[in-house]
């Protein structure tokens, strides 16, 4: 997998079990602040990011885990940490007042 991972700095993401929410892997499981988030910045700390991303597809304690670019902003991330882009329970055209 080495060879399709984003380049270093990286950062463990993926989105929580049971409420959906935006979490980062940490040396100490997974946290909703990004500011926690392991950051991998050499190959042995990738290679640990990639065994813990195996670990955690494994253990299902998390959904869709994947690795990011741990040193940029990325509109994808900040899309994620938003929340839906749709709003629920509105018809189509019709929006409340």
């Amino acid at each position: 997998m080495a060879g399709k991972r984003p380049p270093l700095p990286l950062i463990l993401t993926a989105n929580a079990l049971l409420d959906g929410d935006v979490v980062y892997f940490t040396r100490n499981g997974w946290s909703r602040d990004r500011a926690e988030a392991f950051v991998a910045t050499d190959d042995a700390g990738g290679e640990a990011l990639e065994a813990s991303l195996e670990e955690a597809i494994e253990d299902g304690a998390v959904v869709e885990p994947y690795l990011i670019e741990g040193g940029q902003d990325h509109y994808r991330e900040r899309i994620r940490l938003s929340g839906p882009t749709i709003l629920y329970g509105v018809e189509a055209g019709h929006v409340p007042l």
